[in-house]
């Protein structure tokens, strides 16, 4: 069986401290400083960093133009998770705490949040930093994968 970080209560707590520390943080593209600005990639990245999760390093987010997803059919954000982190990939329709959710806008998955009580975080531009309902509708039809973080 395989053993899953967010397992750990504890490490949960430590997920939802930094998680509620990133609310209110302003969308920016191609930025993740706390409180200055971020999209949600490097939202998703800079929080699992915290966690001791990913390591950060200057090519582990490639540039990408903001319209990036208009144009390309290829799963860029989901051959990155997969590259990146030690993870496997979950259905849709049963999540927990601290697991990674990719959706779909354009032609292909180019946004990202992390799961956790319920919702998803998340940067969204015009707003920054917040929290929607998972069981949303027009988020729930935009779900296209998910991962759950291995040990």
């Amino acid at each position: 069986m395989m053993e899953y970080f967010f397992d750990d209560e504890e490490k949960q707590r430590e997920l939802k401290r930094i998680l509620d520390e990133w609310m209110g943080t302003p969308f920016r593209h191609q930025c993740g400083v706390k409180g200055m600005g971020c999209d949600c990639s490097y939202f998703v990245a800079r929080v699992l960093e915290e966690l001791g999760i990913l390591k950060w390093r200057k090519d582990l987010m490639p540039d990408y133009p903001k319209d990036w997803h208009f144009h390309t059919t290829r799963e860029l954000v989901k051959e990155q998770v997969e590259k990146e982190l030690r993870c496997e990939p979950i259905g849709l329709d049963h999540f927990f705490n601290g697991d990674v959710i990719l959706l779909h806008f354009g032609k292909a998955s180019s946004h990202m949040g992390i799961f956790y009580d319920g919702y998803i975080y998340r940067s969204l531009e015009g707003v920054g930093v917040c929290r929607s309902s998972a069981h949303e509708k027009s988020l729930k039809k935009r779900m296209r994968f998910a991962y759950r973080i291995l040990k």
